[in-house]
């Protein structure tokens, strides 16, 4: 386990036993009643994460056993028969156009948030995690960049190296890089001022985007464009093809077409897993724009107008 996942996991844990048990001497009966009466509070996601949190706080405090029946505490909104309803979803912003993308940046120029426009940059032409932005390296001929949600033994998250068809894109991203990464700002103090500006920009509009939607555009983008599913896992810093079903969908790609990030010519594919149980990464209830094919094709082509 990650160093920063233990951490995360105490203050999760911290503040649980604040909050939610306030006064309450701390046993494994009344964490699991805890749990188990505030879980409707929760998406089913955070709710497991929140088990795993207070398990291993437990199980640093020396009782093995108490732990592992935390762990195995069942969610009762998610049971089969459960009259209780699981707390809704929240919506999200998972496509943004063109015109959405170069009014964000103008405005984030204009107001002088540097750091924000770097990332939105980033998030935009590489695709790249948040918690990935910083350890963007800069190559002479493209990026080299470490994979997030890495363990310890280097198995889990996937490094890659990513380059462009067009120099200026390169120019652009690597302007971006050293912008963000001479910021002393953090991940988290950047994206709520991302937050906070789409607010100001898009006022009437119920949901924001994020540096997330932006990935999801890139997915979105990488499935329209007809590349072999093992290139866009690579892209995307995925270790198999199952993982970009989650993000984007073909027919929101953009309608414009720009230059998409490429595996440079010494990218090792070889670790990205082929799912074969899954639904194929380009896979649409629509066909193929035509001249694309789905199959083993590296070719920049524009993007279907939906």
């Amino acid at each position: 386990m990650l160093k920063s996942t233990e951490e995360r996991y105490r203050k999760l844990a911290r503040n649980f036993y604040k909050t939610r048990m306030p006064g309450t001497q701390l046993s494994t009966s009344a964490i699991c009643e805890a749990l188990t009466r505030c879980a409707a509070e929760y998406r089913p996601g955070y709710f497991r994460v929140l088990k795993n949190a207070l398990s291993f706080d437990v199980r640093e405090r020396g009782y093995p056993e108490a732990a592992k029946r935390i762990v195995l505490t069942p969610n009762p909104t998610t049971v089969p028969g459960s009259t209780i309803p699981p707390k809704e979803k929240l919506h999200a912003v998972k496509a943004l156009s063109e015109d959405d993308i170069a009014a964000l940046l103008h405005h984030l120029g204009k107001t002088r948030h540097y750091d924000v426009f770097a990332a939105v940059t980033l998030a935009w032409l590489l695709g790249v995690r948040p918690c990935e932005m910083h350890s963007i390296q800069v190559m002479r001929e493209g990026f080299h960049i470490i994979g997030a949600k890495k363990d310890d033994q280097g198995i889990r998250g996937a490094d890659r190296d990513i380059t462009f068809p067009h120099q200026t894109d390169y120019e652009l991203a690597a302007k971006a890089v050293e912008l963000y990464q001479s910021s002393h700002r953090s991940a988290a103090a950047i994206r709520d001022t991302l937050r906070e500006q789409c607010r100001q920009l898009w006022p009437r509009r119920k949901v924001q985007p994020t540096l997330r939607s932006l990935r999801h555009q890139m997915g979105s983008n990488l499935k329209a464009s007809g590349i072999d599913p093992r290139l866009m896992a690579y892209i995307m810093g995925h270790r198999s093809t199952r993982s970009i079903e989650r993000y984007g969908d073909r027919r929101t790609a953009t309608k414009r077409r720009f230059s998409l990030p490429e595996a440079a010519s010494n990218a090792d594919l070889s670790k990205v897993r082929i799912c074969r149980k899954s639904k194929p990464a380009w896979y649409s209830a629509e066909p193929a724009a035509k001249g694309v094919s789905p199959k083993n094709t590296h070719q920049q082509t524009k993007p279907r107008t939906v």
